[in-house]
């Protein structure tokens, strides 16, 4: 695991090798949920700090460390001296001088991690930036994906909701394509990027019913009304853009949705489809845990030596 980036705040960080591998171990840990590989003194810290709310991302990284043996740490990033002007690097420089060996971090502002590419003062994870990525959901999309048929190669997803605003579904953009899916983006008009601005194997549809029909998987996405300019209209949003039990069973697709969450239930979907067995949104949750052990075990296990840097040079 020594080629594995110290700093993972994109899809693009990670190679098509790195990927199965942590695929593999993700498997791997769901068959032995109470596996903890790191039996070691002194037991790795890992902290999470949020700048944004978050339940499922946060809370699956901290069972996940647990999971692992390693010591978790929730640094509130809103009572620290970041609020007393220091800068986030050296915040993070802090952190990895007290012990902590990893940080995942999320923000409102994207690109924020961009800065420490090249000298990490910390192992980082983004944990979700602003409208940029989100890498670790889609990674672990990928995983409940691969788990619902024997071939992702060929196979359609449509992405359904608010793609714009939407960090996890710029992530599947670059992640699903390199395993043979094909990408269809749909959604009102002011909900989906440029068509010049899309990778290869992803194209815009908007209209709802013929995007579900072209689909194998539905990836559904709420409106992200805070990061919207003014107010967002959900008003029969449902019947024009969302999907329902009904739906999918008057256009004969009775086919997996998944969901990142938090779904907003009588917007994007109904009650009945997320009752139902097609609705994926749970299994996801359960998948987060074993691929964010993957992703921890594989940054903690690279044998980097050069993090704690200041302009490239070590204390």
């Amino acid at each position: 695991m020594a080629s594995f980036p110290s700093l993972l705040e994109s899809i693009d960080d990670l190679n098509f090798t790195q990927i199965d591998v942590l695929l593999s171990r993700a498997l791997h840990f769901k068959d032995n949920p109470q596996l903890s590989p790191f039996n070691t003194t002194p037991k790795p810290i890992i902290a999470t700090s949020f700048l944004e709310n978050s339940t499922r991302t946060k809370h699956s990284f901290a069972v996940a460390i647990r999971r692992l043996g390693g010591l978790y740490l929730d640094f509130n990033a809103e009572t620290s001296s970041l609020k007393k002007g220091e800068s986030l690097e050296e915040t993070f420089l802090t952190l990895f001088h007290q012990g902590v060996n990893l940080c995942v971090f999320r923000s409102s502002v994207s690109h924020q991690l961009a800065q420490f590419k090249e000298n990490p003062p910390i192992k980082l994870v983004n944990g979700g930036d602003g409208v940029n990525e989100h890498p670790t959901q889609a990674l672990l999309d990928l995983y409940t994906l691969s788990t619902l048929t024997d071939d992702l190669k060929g196979k359609t997803i449509s992405i359904i909701g608010d793609n714009i605003h939407s960090r996890v579904a710029h992530s599947l953009m670059k992640l699903l394509p390199q395993f043979g899916m094909k990408i269809i983006l749909s959604g009102p008009p002011e909900y989906l990027p440029e068509t010049s601005s899309l990778p290869k194997g992803v194209e815009l549809l908007t209209d709802r019913d013929e995007t579900v029909k072209r689909s194998d998987f539905i990836y559904l996405l709420r409106i992200q009304k805070e990061r919207h300019i003014g107010n967002s209209n959900t008003d029969n949003y449902l019947e024009t853009n969302g999907v329902s039990l009904d739906l999918l069973k008057k256009l004969k697709k009775l086919i997996p949705v998944l969901h990142p969450g938090p779904a907003n239930i009588g917007v994007e979907l109904d009650q009945s489809l997320i009752k139902s067995s097609l609705y994926k949104g749970y299994l996801q949750v359960e998948n987060s845990i074993p691929m964010r052990m993957a992703i921890i075990e594989a940054m903690l296990l690279n044998n980097d030596q050069n993090i704690g840097k200041v302009n490239g040079e070590k204390f």
